[in-house]
């Protein structure tokens, strides 16, 4: 019994040696340290954010590429020290000691939810006051998952969210805030990478989800606004696209002698030919302009429907030998005098108000 009580001890050393050793190994994943005694609960990380680039914006992968500076401040009293002794007000710390410093206290864990993978580069400060205030900040450059549209596309806007969360503590313990002074620092750059794209403003929003444990959890979203420049697009998308919808003025108004009644028909086959051309021209130049629902894409599908029916009104309009014609031969030349202003001014009106109504409905979505 001895010598078996030895060897049950012996390999509860081992075991617990090993246990010791990889607890200690470089990748072996340390318990986060417990909230500082001395708060109130629930404890508030007050947040700022700046937009400093914005790199890419992919409207039909939903996905935006996007440099982005936030600070986080909460209190921790067990952080205090001795301004005097330690020679200053704060002290400072910048990468990997920041991050060094950063596992030996407690601090929320701030993450940005609809991050894409890894960062492409990341950067850490940390600063301590010498009454325990604590600064945080964290620069990331990364990909990231945002909710896109194209509803009003060239007249549109994007809201690119930006949604932090802390998965160690649910609401009750941590929530993220923003104040008044925290929303005057947040800010978006003005001059950004990305082409045919203007800066607009930053918002914040709070929300609360249930976590895995069925807490409720704090959630802080700043929604950052791009503008895009539309005016870029005049020249592009709608120039062409009228200039050939105004085959139809020429249908219309251009008199036997001009354009014969026999070349009338081809020439709006090839129309619609040309715009079909002209269709995947813009979905290869602005992805996402005609597959999704677009005010350009609306236009085209009008156009389809808009051409046939000019050359149906003026066939109808051009039986001079039919037994209407004969019977009120008047009727016919007045009846083409009006087709050939209303039909084109309905189907530009009808243009207009399909870039109007889809930009009230994109308004409305953000």
């Amino acid at each position: 019994m001895t010598r078996l009580a030895s060897l049950v001890l012996a390999a509860s050393l081992l075991v617990a040696s090993a246990v010791a050793a990889l607890a200690q190994a470089p990748g072996a994943a340390a318990a986060p340290p417990p909230l500082p005694a001395g708060v109130e609960r629930p404890l508030e990380v007050r947040m700022s954010v700046r937009v400093l680039n914005v790199t890419r914006i992919q409207e039909v992968q939903s996905e935006a590429g996007a440099l982005v500076e936030f600070t986080q401040r909460w209190v921790d009293p067990t952080q205090r020290f001795d301004r005097v002794e330690a020679g200053a007000e704060r002290i400072d710390w910048v990468g990997d000691e920041a991050e060094a410093r950063l596992a030996r206290i407690w601090n929320p864990g701030v993450a940005i939810e609809n991050q894409i993978g890894r960062p492409r580069a990341q950067t850490t400060a940390l600063s301590i006051f010498h009454d325990g205030r604590v600064t945080l900040i964290r620069r990331v450059d990364a990909d990231l998952r945002v909710d896109l549209g194209m509803g009003a596309f060239p007249f549109d806007h994007q809201s690119i969210a930006l949604r932090f969360s802390s998965a160690r503590h649910p609401a009750s313990d941590v929530v993220l805030v923003t104040t008044e002074l925290d929303r005057g620092f947040s800010t978006i750059e003005r001059n950004l990478s990305v082409t045919n794209w203007l800066a607009g403003s930053i918002a914040f929003r709070n929300e609360t989800f249930f976590g895995w444990n069925a807490q409720p959890y704090a959630r802080l979203v700043a929604v950052a606004t791009v503008d895009r420049s539309w005016p870029r697009y005049i020249l592009r998308l709608f120039v062409p696209f009228f200039a050939l919808m105004s085959l139809s003025l020429f249908i219309l108004w251009a008199p036997d002698s001009v354009i014969s009644q026999k070349d009338r028909a081809p020439m709006i086959f090839s129309s619609l030919l040309a715009l079909a051309a002209l269709s995947f021209t813009f979905e290869s130049s602005f992805p996402g302009s005609i597959s999704l629902n677009s005010p350009v894409a609306s236009m085209i599908s009008l156009g389809y429907f808009y051409l046939p029916l000019v050359l149906l009104i003026d066939l109808m309009l051009s039986q001079t030998g039919s037994r209407l014609a004969r019977r009120y031969p008047a009727l016919l030349p007045e009846i083409k005098r009006n087709v050939r202003v209303t039909a084109p001014l309905l189907f530009f009106g009808l243009c207009i108000l399909l870039v109007l109504v889809s930009g009230d409905d994109a308004a409305r979505l953000y």
